[in-house]
């Protein structure tokens, strides 16, 4: 096993060599591209008064728009160190981030259909979680995926409060 000293990897993370994630240049360029859609997405729902104006979520009281800013932004930021030596860390990580991200998803969607609204927005964004899951699925630890996606679900089973605000049909 190779070892690698604090200056390689100061060297590395100072580098502008560093590798996207991914194996193939469609790849690399979802892992890039999808994240940065899911922040616009997420900031353009801010303004929304559509039909998605009456969905409200939280996860320990911080708004799930700015979770999911949030959470884009750590995944567009871990794509550019996806191929340096250390790589399995930050692999894992990603593992972690993507696959919590589709038990999470599976959740918000099961809850837009029981209050039958639905937010395109919201939609939109889960099939960017559903993308950068597939085309990284093959690069995953199974075990952390499996879990990750159970912790995702069960975590927001736990820790999400939803609303939906009434709607009044004239």
């Amino acid at each position: 096993m190779q070892t690698i000293s604090k200056e390689e990897i100061n060297m590395n993370l100072l580098s502008t060599d560093l590798k996207i994630a991914g194996n193939h240049i469609i790849t690399k360029s979802l892992n890039v591209l999808l994240p940065l859609i899911g922040i616009g997405l997420m900031l353009v729902y801010e303004y929304c008064d559509t039909s998605c104006s009456y969905l409200k979520g939280s996860i320990l009281g911080i708004d799930l728009k700015w979770v999911g800013v949030i959470y884009m932004g750590i995944l567009f930021l871990s794509a550019f160190f996806g191929g340096w030596s250390s790589a399995p860390l930050v692999g894992h990580m990603r593992t972690i981030l993507i696959s919590a991200a589709v038990g999470v998803e599976f959740f918000l969607i099961g809850f837009q259909v029981v209050q039958d609204t639905y937010c395109p927005f919201c939609l939109a964004f889960s099939v960017c979680i559903f993308i950068l899951f597939g085309i990284n699925y093959k690069f995953m630890n199974k075990w952390i995926m499996v879990a990750s996606v159970i912790a995702g679900f069960l975590g927001f089973t736990v820790f999400f409060e939803g609303k939906v605000a009434p709607r009044f049909d004239l």
